[in-house]
């Protein structure tokens, strides 16, 4: 890609990111919550994990890994709005002008989807890991895996976007993707081991958690920065990372198709 196609990006993405700013006020109420929702989760863990421990897991460990994740949840899941965005231009028919834009449709989305989460990492989540660093903060120990923990939220932050872009793509064959939203978003909470371990769960459904897409959201991520795994959770992500992506261009290249054939 030549510097002119990045840079189309870097202005989409910048487009999302000054969006935001005009919704501070709201946003403000929307951290003390989250910062609020993250005391419940350290004091419930507190209280149910032995002194000994949990596997990897004592309560001081817990402490960390909620903390960790009401910070980057901000960047992995939150204030994601494309399928909404793509669910109103599918109503008003915006969306084939949207189409016929010189800019792959999948790739604009997620550009401008980048900056509003990089918005939300900046002034929701990093406030929300101040205020909880008074219960206890993780910091590596090893530089490499400031680096790894990065890359992995990145990739969560993609996977994230591409969940909702296709609960939005349903909109071209549905009247209604609210099921489809709340669905995913479930699951994303939920699999993604957001406020708890994903050891917790049932063998079965652990294992099924545990190579979903979902864990690279919150999970993983979680594990590298305590450093409790290795850089090795990068690959699961970028697989889903990879087969996520082909489904979105499959699925974009079918509702392409069905606008044409109605006339849109």
């Amino acid at each position: 890609m030549s510097l002119r196609g990045l840079r189309k990006y870097w202005v989409l993405a910048s487009k999302g990111f000054i969006q935001n700013l005009q919704y501070s006020a709201s946003h403000l109420i929307n951290t003390v919550a989250s910062a609020i929702f993250g005391v419940i989760y350290i004091y419930l863990w507190r209280s149910v994990v032995p002194s000994s421990g949990f596997g990897d897991y004592t309560p001081l460990v817990m402490t960390y890994y909620i903390s960790f994740n009401q910070t980057t949840m901000w960047f992995t899941q939150f204030g994601i709005r494309a399928h909404v965005k793509i669910r109103d231009a599918v109503r008003s028919g915006d969306v084939a002008t949207e189409l016929l834009r010189p800019v792959d449709f999948f790739s604009y989305r997620m550009a401008s989807e980048y900056g509003s989460m990089v918005y939300g990492l900046i002034f929701r989540g990093f406030p929300v890991g101040l205020m909880l660093s008074l219960f206890g903060y993780y910091l590596p120990r090893n530089p490499a895996t400031w680096g790894w923990t990065v890359l992995s939220l990145v990739l969560g932050a993609y996977i994230a976007i591409t969940h909702l872009y296709l609960a939005g793509m349903t909109a071209f064959w549905t009247t209604e993707i609210r099921t489809v939203y709340w669905v995913i978003s479930t699951l994303n909470l939920t699999l993604g081991g957001a406020s708890m371990p994903l050891e917790v769960l049932p063998q079965p459904m652990y294992t099924l958690a545990r190579w979903s897409p979902f864990a690279c959201l919150t999970f993983n991520p979680a594990r590298i920065w305590l450093e409790l795994s290795g850089p090795e959770l990068i690959i699961p992500a970028v697989v889903w990372t990879v087969v996520l992506t082909l489904l979105a261009q499959w699925v974009t290249g079918m509702a392409r198709r069905k606008l044409e054939v109605q006339g849109g």
